[in-house]
């Protein structure tokens, strides 16, 4: 396989519909919203019909572009539940992918903290800072948040139910180091 990069609709497309997945395998019904003007990436719902709405970012980067405070300029803009951040790169043999999973809350602190390093300031003080230009994390900014479904399924009120978690790239080298070893 070759490691050349995916374009950008493809990759915003392949990180909706792989978070999507990854949702379903846990056990919610997920759907994925279509067009320009929609107010979410994914609706996710859980048996008590109780619906969680999340905003998917893709990179292939070491960077996901957020838009936060230019999109939310103060607290009580509508925001979506949950960010899910996905990175992926393509390899030799496939991609290596990873998920961040973040509170819209969790995300706005620290891009905050990112935007404003050590001030105390308010969401909409941070948002007038930076009104101009393009928020942005990298992922040694939510690396703490790899893998955090539970997020998603406790606000749903879904018990984890014994899926397994994704295997990370990480686990993916340590099972093939394992196998050439044994």
């Amino acid at each position: 396989m070759s490691k050349s990069r995916i374009d950008k609709y493809n990759l915003n497309l392949a990180g909706e519909y792989r978070v999507a997945a990854e949702l379903c395998l846990r056990g919610l019904f997920t759907s994925v919203t279509y067009g320009n003007k929609k107010g979410a990436d994914l609706y996710a719902i859980g048996e008590n019909r109780k619906a969680a709405v999340i905003e998917v970012k893709a990179s292939q980067s070491s960077r996901f572009v957020t838009s936060l405070y230019q999109k939310y300029k103060t607290e009580d803009t509508q925001a979506p539940d949950f960010w899910v951040l996905y990175s992926v790169k393509p390899t030799d043999t496939g991609f290596a992918e990873r998920f961040f999973v973040l509170s819209h809350r969790e995300l706005a602190r620290i891009q905050g903290e990112v935007n404003c390093p050590g001030e105390k300031l308010s969401h909409e003080q941070i948002a007038a800072r930076v009104s101009r230009g393009v928020d942005n994390v990298s992922l040694k900014h939510v690396e703490s948040h790899e893998n955090a479904w539970s997020k998603i399924l406790e606000f749903l009120q879904i018990s984890d139910r014994l899926i397994p978690k994704t295997r990370t790239t990480k686990d993916r080298t340590k099972e093939s180091i394992k196998r050439k070893n044994s």
